[in-house]
């Protein structure tokens, strides 16, 4: 018998923002406590609100009469600690000593460190940061959130595993509304990053609102490109995973393993531009996601390759499905703290490409989405939607805001022929960005 904890803690400061002022201040503080006991090919589980004592493991223990299936092996022999909201706080502290110091240059002045035990801090940054916006950009109407996040994993077992991962991310989620518009909102506003930068949001933020006031037309199509049926294509940046779901659904080893997938009788072949990998990301770059999975499983450097170089490697996969289909534990694992783990389609990205955004677009006009809603893939992997904000991206920046329009393409283009690559850079919103070659309309 395998006795184990598996305990969430989270931590926020949820700042809600209504017409560019905080409106109301959440805090919350809660801890998720599981307790499992695995004995020949059984699970027993039971979990609370609360820290794990000697009572829920006697029920877990107990709960093995339940006589759930769990074939595969509890984690052994795992060791590792990763504190990035440690880090993060560090990091803060060095820059704030050291204003001086040629980080990026001065874009790593007023970096904040904040913490949800004292929040006063981050507050009054908010505020601050709300007032310049309310005054430089009279015409807009700021509301949503802002968050403050503190959370960590730890996993722990007597057959020796012992893992634990925290992080700290700022989150600024705003919607934005022109005062004269009849829209519940018309643009997006968002950042999430580790440690936050004042300089460096507001100088995102004011090249993103100008170029919203800047109303102007799509760009001409690259002249270079030889028309075909399926129309001229442009350049479009997006988030990684806007267009990754069609791969995360027919990726999943359930799928594969019952003949359902759109990949069934694929795997080993070349489907994708031999630029294009795909794989599962457990790294620090992907912000709060822990190293490991619910079920104690890790990914050798972190990352887990399902499209390798264009190649479909493998499908995603948790203990159960490996065991059951035959296929590669993938450490994808997750659900409901006190439940039995079940493969889960969550941390998954476009690998970089090595070049930064304006390398990526290079002097054609991009155009780069800032709110996309109501499009989808159908099962022949032909993708459409809609695009109701979206600005040109021209030398490096966004210089205008566009008329709403449409994007199409089918995912053998998308991710083949038209995909360009994936930003080294986080130029916007704290993230890498995604350029396709899309139809646009």
């Amino acid at each position: 018998m395998i006795k184990e904890k598996y305990i969430l803690k989270n931590r926020e400061i949820n700042l809600s923002i209504s017409g560019g002022e905080i409106s109301s201040v959440i805090k919350k503080d809660i801890t998720q406590s599981a307790c499992r006991v695995y004995d020949q090919g059984f699970i027993g589980v039971a979990g609370k609100l609360g820290e794990a004592d000697p009572e829920l493991m006697e029920q877990a223990v107990e709960n093995l009469k339940l006589q759930i299936p769990y074939e595969a092996q509890a984690t052994a022999g795992k060791v590792r600690r990763e504190d990035l909201a440690a880090q993060a706080m560090d990091t803060d502290r060095l820059l704030a000593e050291n204003p001086d110091a040629p980080t990026s240059a001065a874009e790593n002045l007023n970096t904040q460190s904040f913490t949800v035990e004292n929040p006063q801090s981050f507050l009054k940054e908010v505020q601050e940061v709300l007032e310049i916006l309310k005054k430089e950009y009279p015409q807009l109407i700021f509301g949503n959130k802002v968050r403050l996040s503190q959370l960590s994993r730890h996993l722990c077992n007597d057959a020796g595993t012992d893992l634990f991962f925290s992080d700290r991310l700022v989150s600024w989620e705003l919607l934005v509304k022109h005062t004269q518009s009849i829209n519940v909102f018309d643009d997006f506003l968002a950042c999430a990053v580790r440690s936050f930068n004042r300089q460096a949001f507001l100088k995102e933020a004011r090249e993103h609102l100008d170029a919203f006031l800047n109303p102007i037309s799509l760009p001409d199509p690259d002249s270079s490109q030889t028309p075909s049926p399926k129309g001229r294509l442009l350049p479009v940046i997006l988030s990684p995973m806007a267009l990754g779901g069609f791969l995360v659904e027919n990726l999943d080893a359930l799928a594969f393993g019952h003949g359902t997938s759109f990949f069934n009788g694929k795997l080993g072949q070349k489907l994708f531009d031999e630029k294009f990998s795909f794989y599962v990301d457990r790294s620090s770059d992907s912000l709060g996601t822990a190293f490991f999975d619910a079920e104690g499983s890790t990914c050798e450097n972190d990352r887990n390759y399902l499209i390798k170089d264009g190649v479909l490697q493998k499908p995603f996969a948790d203990k159960k499905l490996a065991k059951e289909f035959g296929y590669e534990n993938t450490a994808t694992a997750d659900g409901a703290y006190d439940s039995v783990p079940s493969n889960t389609d969550t941390c998954f990205t476009v690998e970089s490409s090595g070049r930064t955004l304006r390398e990526l677009i290079g002097e054609r006009d991009g155009i780069y989405i800032s709110v996309m809603s109501g499009g989808d893939f159908t099962s022949e992997g032909n993708f459409a939607s809609p695009v109701q904000t979206a600005f040109l991206y021209r030398g490096g920046k966004l210089v205008g805001r566009l008329p709403e329009f449409h994007i199409s393409g089918n995912i053998y283009d998308i991710f083949g022929a038209n995909f360009v690559g994936v930003s080294c850079d986080k130029a916007y919103e704290g993230e890498f960005k995604l350029v396709v070659n899309m139809k646009v309309g």
